[in-house]
């Protein structure tokens, strides 16, 4: 049977089982089998497949941060990473030792330094190794390491071999010509196979499930991630394998991936993957979906920063400000869930008021993460004008295995979006919402409360683990905002820094600059004697 044919013979199959009685015998099913059967035999048998029971491998790739960069569409910031990993197929467990350096591995200006770290998953618990230590690692971790033997195409085809539920999809167009399409249900979500009507392989995987653990990818719901498979490779034995995996997620680049060297049936040692059994209780206890987050911080109670103004600390700060005539919260963070709480409370701290608007102050995800809820409920969001495109691929996100209240209850958002300095409100809390215009500041927007001489300045600046403010491109663009826009500040309070003098921004940026000068001074001092030299 030639391979273009398999695709309607799937279909020519179904047609004939409902028209001869007694033809079963190459009902849907098998006719889908089939497909399945001849991928696995292009790949190298079904005996040789089922005998793998280990795998290392070592490669090196990069990871593009969709989540934070400073455009949604790219160019994108990048994490490049060096791996070392142990695969245990039989009992699902992975080990994997990484180098990576980037702006989301290391500090963005220290990008050049190596990270070194350990990751193990086993058992269902994923724990972490770093400079000798051992600690629990992310509940998303087990998730992405399950998913990561699930889609490696000498697993994927004999799980497609084993469903009940296995059904095709008509044939679609990838990489320029027929793939035949084979689909079955996974844990909470379902996988997609695409076989090359050229060669039988399987050039894609596609998975589609919900993110729960995942602060970037959970509030996007049904998230869709295929892998593309390249650099086929004849290895040792007669296994046919690819090389190179290259990762989308929801349409969009997430990382790539060649591996430089693989070994096939290694000796592993069990104590490779052995997680500690206190490492394993401290897993169970931070294993909270992203939607389950508490509201604030347990270790740093709200404040009043002015009367009516409200600050909320926890993983991504919030502040609530009255008005007159209602309730004005700054930012949307997390989740759809988390939302929920933080409008109970405002509701709870000024009884009476409703809640008039949310504003959303950047582009990032996280910040971005629990604007759902708002628009289910009808509540105006004030938005930039660049972030349009993002906010609308948010509230059209698909929602179908776990549905939050604006898939349960469909409406258009109540969205205002800003493209030059606006007010909101009256009296002593009234909100001029300004947008940055900035370089990295390109997508955010700061809010300043003239009555109170308070600035929300997003995530243009945060401070270091030894407590110094870091990033002195961003620090000096809100300064140069706040000059800008003429703004007379007494309190900053941002995303992820609590409340803060004014001066000591100005101060810091200030003695940047004098360093720079500096410097720049001796490097003349330097060039000038070069010259003089010659």
């Amino acid at each position: 049977m030639q391979r273009y044919q398999l695709g309607l013979f799937v279909k020519l199959g179904f047609v004939l089982m409902l028209i001869t009685p007694g033809f079963a015998a190459i009902s849907p099913s098998d006719a889908v089998r089939s497909l399945v059967r001849h991928s696995v035999q292009a790949m190298g048998g079904e005996e040789r497949l089922r005998g793998l029971h280990s795998m290392s491998f070592k490669g090196i790739g990069h990871r593009y941060m969709l989540e934070q960069s400073e455009r949604p569409e790219g160019p994108w910031l990048l994490d490049y990473f060096q791996i070392s990993e142990e695969r245990d197929l039989d009992r699902g467990r992975i080990r994997r030792e990484t180098k990576s350096r980037g702006c989301d591995s290391t500090e963005c200006w220290k990008s050049a330094e190596w990270d070194p770290s350990t990751l193990i998953v086993a058992d269902h618990v994923a724990a972490r190794l770093n400079e000798g230590k051992t600690s629990a690692g992310q509940p998303s971790a087990v998730q992405l390491a399950e998913e990561s033997l699930a889609l490696a195409p000498d697993r994927v085809l004999l799980l497609a071999l084993e469903a009940a539920d296995l059904h095709s999809e008509p044939d679609i167009f990838f990489h320029g010509f027929i793939h035949h399409v084979v689909v079955f249900a996974w844990h909470d979500g379902s996988i997609k196979v695409l076989l090359s009507g050229c060669t039988d392989l399987p050039s894609a995987v596609e998975i589609t499930r919900t993110r729960p653990y995942e602060v970037y990818w959970s509030p996007w719901g049904d998230v869709t991630t295929r892998v593309s498979y390249a650099f086929w490779m004849l290895e040792p034995g007669g296994l046919h394998y690819p090389r190179e995996w290259s990762y989308e997620t929801n349409g969009q680049p997430d990382w790539v991936f060649m591996v430089d060297e693989l070994t096939l049936n290694p000796f592993t040692k069990d104590e490779y993957f052995r997680i500690p059994e206190e490492i394993k209780k401290d897993f169970a206890a931070r294993k909270v979906a992203i939607e389950d987050w508490p509201l604030g911080s347990a270790s740093d109670r709200a404040q009043e920063l002015a009367p009516g103004i409200v600050f909320v600390p926890g993983r991504w700060n919030i502040i609530e400000v009255r008005l007159p005539d209602g309730v004005v919260i700054l930012e949307g963070p997390i989740s759809s869930k988390y939302s929920a709480p933080v409008i109970a409370d405002a509701q709870k701290r000024f009884p009476g008021l409703k809640i008039k608007s949310v504003v959303t102050s950047s582009d990032a995800w996280p910040h971005i993460g629990g604007l759902r809820e708002y628009a289910a409920r009808g509540i105006p969001i004030y938005a930039l004008d660049l972030n349009r495109p993002i906010l609308q691929r948010l509230f059209a996100a698909p929602y179908s295995l776990h549905p939050d209240a604006l898939a349960s209850h469909p409406k258009a958002p109540k969205v205002v979006y800003i493209s030059k300095r606006a007010h909101v409100g009256i009296g002593s809390n009234a909100i001029d919402l300004i947008p940055m215009r900035t370089v990295t500041g390109e997508r955010q927007v700061v809010v300043y409360l003239p009555g109170q001489k308070v600035l929300y300045s997003s995530d243009a600046f945060q401070r270091g683990r030894s407590g110094e403010f870091f990033l002195p491109q961003t620090l000096s663009e809100l300064v140069d905002v706040a000059h800008r826009e003429k703004l007379e500040i007494v309190t900053d309070v941002g995303m992820h820094i609590g409340p803060t003098p004014w001066k000591e921004i100005e101060e810091a940026i200030s003695g940047f600059r004098t360093l720079a000068q500096e410097y720049s001074g001796a490097l003349d001092q330097v060039r000038s004697k070069q010259l003089c030299a010659y």
